[in-house]
């Protein structure tokens, strides 16, 4: 799995180049994913975690399938 703050990051770079819809879209994708830049990958044994949370194993399962949706309409939007 490609870490999520890499896939917002892809997004930030993609959104710097594009106008009109695909500039909108990627916005939107960047905004959605958001959340995900407040998750921790390990526990931390120290309680100062800069507001880091971990995510259950559902929130990880519904990124996961919300970064392959993404890939998707990228590809298909590319193709197009």
């Amino acid at each position: 799995m490609v870490a999520p703050l890499e896939n917002i990051a892809t997004l930030a770079i993609a959104l710097a180049h594009v106008h009109g819809h695909t500039a909108w879209f990627l916005g939107a994708a960047a905004t959605a994913f958001t959340p995900v830049l407040h998750w921790r990958a390990l526990h931390a044994e120290d309680p100062h975690t800069f507001g880091a949370v971990s995510p259950s194993p559902q929130q990880y399962a519904e990124a996961e399938d919300a970064v392959r949706k993404l890939q998707s309409a990228l590809a298909r939007i590319a193709s197009a």
